[in-house]
């Protein structure tokens, strides 16, 4: 009957399930994002890579990630790699390589450079000093980047749906 309770849940199953697929491209977007945003925010601080050039390209890539509009992105990638969560993924993991590498590579710009000395005094390597110097002082800090970007992350893979990128978002469009 209309106005009834069934009447407004009619498709309650489908709803769950691109629910379910939203959060599965915001966890899966946000991990492989941050993964790549750590593995190249090293080499953006200036604290740990000495030459100029190599750190600009890394901050200008960073940049580049961060400024393009989430929505625009995801049209892009949604007619280069048609709809559905892919886009929505691969969206995703640009956005957050970009926005959690500036945060990744200034974190790591703030830390205290005597344990890496230390260690590089008692003969430790370069992964050494980044392992047991540097990473112990800035987890804290990514890992709470990392979460606040997940929520944020969450948010987004709504969105992404209305332009195709899949999850909860087409259902949206399509009401």
């Amino acid at each position: 009957t209309p106005g009834s309770l069934e009447a407004w849940f009619y498709d309650w199953r489908k709803w769950t399930g691109a629910l379910f697929e939203t959060v599965q491209i915001a966890i899966v977007g946000t991990a492989f994002g941050g993964a790549i945003a750590f593995c190249l925010a090293g080499i953006s601080a200036s604290n740990l890579v000495r030459y100029a050039p190599l750190r600009f390209v890394f901050r200008r890539f960073f940049d580049t990630c961060r400024t393009v509009p989430d929505l625009i992105l995801a049209m892009i990638l949604a007619s280069a790699f048609g709809l559905g969560p892919l886009a929505g993924v691969l969206t995703i993991i640009i956005s957050t390589t970009g926005s959690l590498g500036k945060l990744f590579s200034e974190a790591i710009e703030s830390v205290d450079m005597r344990p890496a000395e230390a260690i590089r005094a008692a003969g430790g390597g370069v992964l050494a000093q980044a392992r047991f110097g540097v990473v112990p002082q800035v987890l804290p800090n990514i890992a709470s980047y990392w979460l606040l970007r997940l929520e944020l992350n969450l948010a987004v893979a709504a969105a992404l749906g209305i332009v195709g990128a899949g999850g909860i978002g087409v259902e949206l469009q399509r009401a």
